[in-house]
């Protein structure tokens, strides 16, 4: 007498033995949370319609880089961290240029 899962004589095997209770194991392969890649998405989006905009498309291409992955939770951070960098330093510019301006206007009025 054997004892284990069934054995199919064509070669597969059966069904196997069902999960502990108490216990959830999907058979498919659960999505990545993506809320940052979205809203560096969303960022990149309204940076690249800045004056900025040819910057930004480091970002713009991480974050879709981001959403677009599918069961890979490293890359997605991965390429979510990379575009909140590109999206930071695109920001970082902007302020740096309004400053740049404002300060040139009242210097000299």
């Amino acid at each position: 007498m054997s004892y284990g899962p069934p054995h199919d004589p064509y070669g597969g095997h059966g069904p196997g033995y069902p999960p502990p209770p108490g216990h959830f194991h999907s058979p498919y392969p659960v999505p990545p949370p993506k809320g940052g890649a979205i809203a560096a998405l969303v960022v990149s989006i309204l940076l690249v319609m800045s004056c900025y905009g040819i910057l930004a498309v480091v970002g713009l291409v991480f974050s879709i880089m981001a959403v677009s992955e599918q069961y890979d939770h490293e890359k997605v951070s991965r390429f979510t961290r990379y575009a909140w960098i590109a999206n930071g330093t695109v920001i970082g510019l902007l302020v740096l240029f309004f400053v740049g301006l404002i300060s040139f206007v009242f210097l000299t009025a």
